[in-house]
C-alpha cells in the first residue's frame, strides 16, 4: 500500500509541515506500508513563484495522488496556512476513488470535506490507524 501525506506546506513553518509526515513515514514504515511525502521536493518551494513551476509542483503531487492507494490528510496542522494545495488534493484524490483519510480539529465542519473524505478523525494517531484498514 501506497500512502500520500496531503497537508499544508505554503505559509507554514516547513519544520510544521514535515513533522507530522516524518512520524506518520516511521509508523507507516513499520507496518510495510509506503508513504510519498511532497516535503521531499523542499527545493521547489524554496524557489520565486512562477508558472511554469507552480504546474511543475501540481503536476508532481498529482503524480503522487495517482500513484497513491490512500490520501492521509492532515488539517489539523495549518496553523496560518490556507490549504489551498490541500483541499484540490482531496478533491482529486476522490474524485481517483481514494480513500482519503482526514485529520481535523474537533468541531471543524465542512460540507465539502465530510463529503469527499471517507474518514475523519481528530488525532494523527486514530487516522494512521484507520489508514492501515485501507491496505487489507
Amino acid at each position: 500500500m501506497i500512502v500520500y501525506l496531503a497537508g499544508p506546506i505554503e505559509g507554514i513553518p516547513f519544520e510544521q509541515a514535515k513533522g507530522w509526515r516524518e512520524t506518520a513515514t516511521s509508523f507507516f514504515k513499520e507496518h510495510g506500508v509506503t508513504t510519498l511525502d511532497p516535503t521531499r521536493r523542499k527545493q521547489f518551494h524554496d524557489q520565486p513563484y512562477s508558472y511554469d513551476l507552480a504546474k511543475k509542483i501540481v503536476r508532481l503531487d498529482v503524480n503522487d495522488i495517482h500513484q497513491s492507494h490512500v490520501v492521509l490528510l492532515n488539517l489539523k496542522e495549518r496553523g496560518q496556512g490556507r490549504a489551498w494545495g490541500t483541499i484540490c488534493e482531496m478533491v482529486i484524490a476522490a474524485s481517483r476513488d481514494r480513500a482519503v483519510i482526514a485529520v481535523l480539529e474537533e468541531g471543524f465542519k465542512h460540507p465539502f470535506v465530510d463529503v469527499f473524505c471517507t474518514e475523519i478523525h481528530h488525532t494523527l494517531e486514530d487516522a494512521m490507524k484507520a489508514t492501515l484498514a485501507y491496505g487489507e
